[in-house]
């Protein structure tokens, strides 16, 4: 069993696959609440300054905490709660002082005495006194870089409540449907001119294949320019996003149409309408779904991007640019993952069509 996970270009039954999937998630899971769990945070550093040592620290604290040492260093393990120190020099000089620990106490410092003092002139010697630091023990990532999953499963309550996370939902998965139809249908139409047309192909095949590489990030400000700053602006740069990829894609398909269907359709004494109909159309449009399921994922890019524009239309995006600006992570991960799940589900669905549409795909073929 071992040696068929392992094996080079072999297959695995969809059982044991789904089997290491998931033991995949979970362990993914797993392994991102360890790296983000808070262990027992709160400590205290403590040293002596100035007097005579050796030192005696004795230390008292909520629920019967009582600790007696001659060494400077940490109290560890702490619960929340008053902590009370009297130090002892080796002169018999004392201090006490306390501080305050609660699960917020990071970088929380007390000095005894609390002023500068100077030492006289003719006495070098300075007065008895301590440093207690508060510290608050973080995790094996900080909180600042990756939120805890808990932290970003709690931020839904607040994202639902406060930041309307179901209307701006909506509005995203508008401006995807409505950009995504746009494209595929200017896509294909211009596409079959291109593929069929000589003239057409020659005249625009390489512009077409050039602009891809126009970063589209930078070409906001014309768009805005064109269309202005609301939804429709956010609509036509989608949909300009995914033709610009698209249509040579198309092209590509058509190339790939298997000569001995034309040749069949031709012997048939089939017209250039009904090849189309019949041969282009099918073949192309069956496998182009599929091309149209991965730009679903790089979509999304556009579709944050342009949300980032007048940011009060509200989307997902505009709600990841207003989480970042406050610092908060954990909504910015709770918005990802939440667009992780819609891509996930539109796969699906384009999975499902493609069933529909085209179920000769997945007919066994047989000997």
């Amino acid at each position: 069993m071992i040696k068929k996970l392992f094996k080079i270009g072999g297959e695995l039954p969809k059982k044991t696959t789904l089997i290491i999937e998931i033991a995949g998630f979970f362990s993914l899971l797993l392994i991102w609440w360890l790296i983000t769990h808070q262990f027992n945070t709160l400590q205290i550093q403590y040293n002596a300054n100035n007097g005579k040592s050796p030192y005696t620290f004795e230390w008292k604290g909520p629920e019967g905490y009582n600790l007696k040492t001659d060494k400077d260093g940490f109290l560890k393990n702490l619960k929340p709660g008053k902590y009370n120190l009297k130090l002892t020099d080796s002169d018999g000089k004392k201090v006490e002082t306390s501080i305050d620990l609660d699960q917020k106490s990071g970088n929380k410092v007390v000095n005894f005495p609390n002023q500068e003092i100077i030492a006289d002139q003719k006495d070098s010697l300075l007065p008895l006194g301590v440093r207690l630091d508060a510290i608050t023990k973080k995790s094996f990532i900080d909180k600042a870089v990756l939120p805890s999953p808990f932290s970003v499963l709690l931020s839904y309550k607040e994202l639902h409540f406060q930041n309307y996370l179901v209307l701006n939902t909506w509005i995203s998965i508008k401006l995807n449907v409505w950009g995504y139809l746009e494209a595929i249908i200017m896509s294909l139409l211009v596409g079959f001119i291109i593929g069929l047309v000589p003239f057409f192909r020659s005249l625009l095949s390489r512009y077409v294949d050039a602009i891809r590489f126009v970063p589209l990030a930078a070409v906001t400000g014309l768009f805005i320019a064109w269309f202005g700053i609301y939804m429709d602006m956010k609509i036509q740069f989608l949909a300009f996003g995914i033709f610009v990829f698209l249509v040579p894609v198309v092209v590509q398909r058509i190339d790939e149409v298997e000569e001995i269907y034309l040749q069949t359709s031709f012997t048939l004494g089939a017209t250039s309408w009904q090849t189309i109909r019949r041969v282009y159309w099918p073949s192309v449009t069956s496998k182009i779904i599929d091309d149209i399921r991965v730009l679903t994922a790089i979509s999304w890019t556009y579709i944050i991007v342009a949300e980032l524009i007048n940011t009060e239309e509200g989307g997902l995006g505009a709600l990841i640019f207003k989480a970042q600006r406050v610092s908060r992570l954990d909504k910015v991960f709770a918005v990802l993952l939440l667009i992780i799940l819609i891509g996930f589900i539109q796969d699906l669905i384009f999975g499902w069509l493609d069933k529909q549409l085209f179920p000769y795909k997945y007919v066994k073929k047989t000997k």
